[in-house]
């Protein structure tokens, strides 16, 4: 049983169950011939026909999908073409036909042909396929005679096609929960890669920015201000060491029930925090808010305060000389929010709308059904974003 089991899956789906009626459809033609091995042309018919699955089932051929229903009909045909059975009678489970038992097993020998034809011919095939493969058998019979036990034919046939259609329909099933766990994952791998660009990216910032001041301080030989500006930088790496650490246990899953490690992620309310720490590094900053900032949903809160903070940090990193405006509003149902300096650094490469951390905040906006605008202002760089006060609709 073991390795009858590994034979069949030995391809990847839908071809073990394609193998599966393969030997269904051998053993039975198998059993059609051994009931009836006379006349010499069924029996040769047959066996051509048994031979045929068997080469199927051995080293699966792949027909391309749009000939799945000629090459059907093709061994449907084959077989219908067999003469009937030697000593035809005693078998009549229609009031209208009969024939022998060997008739019988060469109707459900025709098991893979409808199976194939189910699960890989196009979607729009099917269409006249499966009528057509259907008319088959009693059109064969009314036209010729010789095909005892056709509606036999019918009934396993539409039995198989609607079997076959189930394993499509499982695959087609099967096929979607994965792409929506891919879909799932790169959306969580995006998340992961956001929030740890936030975290590093604006620490390392801040700390600039206290490097930069201790440096002055140093050059005009302010003692103090180089003590104060290097233990500012401390304790932000610090703080970003701890907030890196505590993402990166979370992304762990930590388990229930146990006591929540990480603050709450920050609001509107809380760039005013934001623009003063930057301030103390050394950032000449502007900051004006209009509007309740309280009464936004706190998903829209949480990304207006990631896009001042992005803005915030390209600006230490790419002009740290330049003054900046941050204006904040909240004016009806949106949201708005804009970042803006006077002009970076000669050669400082500023991203051109292209960089991790724009491309980041253009998720987070565009998420929450709001719309963002970065790119060059006259000497400098303007960022603005629009967002529905209360989240995505």
């Amino acid at each position: 049983m073991r390795r009858v089991r590994a034979f069949l899956l030995r391809t990847p789906p839908p071809w073990p169950v394609l193998r599966l009626f393969g030997c269904v459809g051998i053993a039975w033609a198998a059993l059609a011939v051994a009931l009836s091995p006379s006349p010499a042309a069924r029996a040769v018919l047959v066996a051509g026909y048994a031979g045929l699955w068997a080469w199927q089932a051995a080293r699966p051929w792949r027909v391309p999908a749009a000939l799945v229903p000629w090459a059907v009909l093709g061994v449907l045909v084959l077989l219908a073409a067999a003469p009937s059975a030697a000593g035809a009678g005693g078998f009549r489970p229609f009031p209208s036909a009969g024939g022998s038992y060997a008739d019988g097993a060469l109707a459900v020998a025709t098991a893979p042909a409808w199976a194939h034809l189910a699960i890989l011919a196009r979607t729009r095939d099917l269409a006249w396929s499966v009528p057509a493969a259907l008319a088959l058998a009693p059109a064969r019979h009314l036209a010729a005679g010789g095909l005892p036990l056709w509606p036999t034919w019918l009934l396993w046939g539409a039995g198989f096609l609607l079997l076959g259609l189930a394993f499509r329909l499982h695959a087609a099933l099967y096929e979607a929960r994965l792409r929506l766990d891919r879909e799932a994952v790169a959306e969580e791998r995006r998340k992961i890669a956001r929030e740890v660009h936030d975290l590093v990216g604006h620490g390392l910032g801040v700390v600039l920015l206290n490097i930069g001041a201790a440096r002055r301080a140093s050059a005009r030989g302010d003692g103090p201000a180089v003590i104060a500006a290097l233990e500012e930088a401390e304790r932000v790496g610090r703080r970003g060491v701890r907030d890196v650490h505590q993402g990166l246990v979370l992304l762990r899953d930590p388990a229930p029930g146990a006591p929540p490690i990480a603050p709450a992620p920050p609001s509107a309310g809380d760039i005013g925090a934001l623009v003063g720490e930057l301030r103390a590094g050394g950032l000449r900053v502007d900051l004006d808010t209009r509007g309740d900032l309280a009464s936004v949903d706190p998903s829209v809160g949480l990304v207006l305060y990631r896009v001042v903070q992005e803005a915030l940090s390209n600006i230490a990193r790419h002009a740290p000389g330049s003054p900046a405006t941050v204006a904040v509003s909240v004016d009806g149902p949106l949201a708005l929010v804009t970042v803006a300096d006077r002009g970076a650094r000669p050669g400082s490469g500023r991203p051109a709308g292209g960089g991790l951390g724009l491309a980041g905040m253009r998720e987070r906006v565009t998420a929450l059904g709001g719309t963002l605008r970065a790119g060059p202002d006259g000497t400098g760089w303007r960022v603005e974003a629009a967002i529905p006060a209360g989240g995505a609709r």
